[in-house]
């Protein structure tokens, strides 16, 4: 059971049951809550009753529960009220539209990288992904570009334990050849995840800046390995990193390309919005 972490027991267990809901894709029923959240079956079934009568659970004719419409709800109005998902579904959505690429927005959140945003390539590969998923650093095109702007001792601490989890034969599982990528990101402005995470998927993903300079989130563009026979792979790394540098931008970062502070500049309000 993770550690309750607030000072009123009932909410922080409502909370941990939500949790539960979101990672599940079966549902879950009252004697797994009650095992998962350290209570009894009873309590259990009062707090997950709570949930569902507020909208925030629903009942399946089998008895197991799942995320609730309420939920739903509060997370689209995180979604959208949030200047950084806002500001970055215009360039998100070109890159799916014009260039083919599957595109993502990444936030770190605690050891991973949760999903903010997500667009499905126009073209005939989607790589699917949820809102709300979360990925891992060391293998992603997101979390290398987060990485990589970070002290090489911070990063280290961060991706933990080593070897790292391999998800594929290319995974790179330990820090040193991690490092070398991050090294070329940090100064190439994008890092790239070569089938690191997914069998057959290349990714390309640059950091988002705020006003204050710091890395705020990444954006990544994917499609599958063959698809680079058929477009020039510079050509997409600089989409990328334009791209993150708009957003960057938007968000009140300073420019670190002229000619891209030059177009950010130029942009009509309506496509600030």
């Amino acid at each position: 059971m993770s550690a309750l972490l607030s000072t009123n027991q009932s909410a922080a267990r409502a909370l941990e049951i939500m949790r539960l809901l979101a990672a599940s894709k079966d549902g879950v029923g009252v004697r797994e809550v009650a095992r998962a959240i350290g209570v009894s079956p009873s309590i259990a079934q009062r707090l997950i009753t709570t949930l569902a009568e507020s909208g925030f659970a629903e009942q399946e004719s089998s008895r197991r529960y799942r995320v609730g419409l309420g939920a739903f709800v509060v997370g689209n109005a995180f979604l959208s009220s949030n200047m950084l998902v806002r500001e970055s579904y215009a360039e998100l959505q070109s890159l799916a539209d014009r260039h083919q690429l599957n595109c993502y927005l990444g936030k770190l959140r605690g050891s991973a990288i949760v999903y903010l945003a997500t667009f499905q390539s126009s073209g005939p590969i989607a790589i699917k992904t949820s809102l709300g998923a979360e990925t891992h650093l060391h293998s992603t095109a997101l979390g290398k570009a987060i990485l990589a702007q970070m002290p090489k001792q911070a990063a280290r601490e961060l991706l933990g334990a080593q070897p790292y989890l391999r998800l594929t034969a290319r995974t790179k599982t330990r820090f040193v050849p991690l490092l070398v990528d991050l090294s070329a990101a940090r100064e190439k402005g994008y890092a790239v995840s070569d089938e690191e995470n997914i069998v057959g998927v290349f990714a390309i993903g640059a950091p988002v800046r705020d006003a204050s300079g710091a890395t705020v989130a990444a954006i990544s563009g994917a499609l599958a390995r063959h698809e680079l026979d058929r477009v020039k792979l510079p050509s997409l790394c600089r989409l990328v990193r334009e791209a993150a540098e708009r957003i960057s931008i938007r968000l009140g970062a300073a420019p670190v390309a002229t000619g891209v502070a030059r177009q950010s500049r130029n942009a009509s309000p309506k496509r600030r919005t």
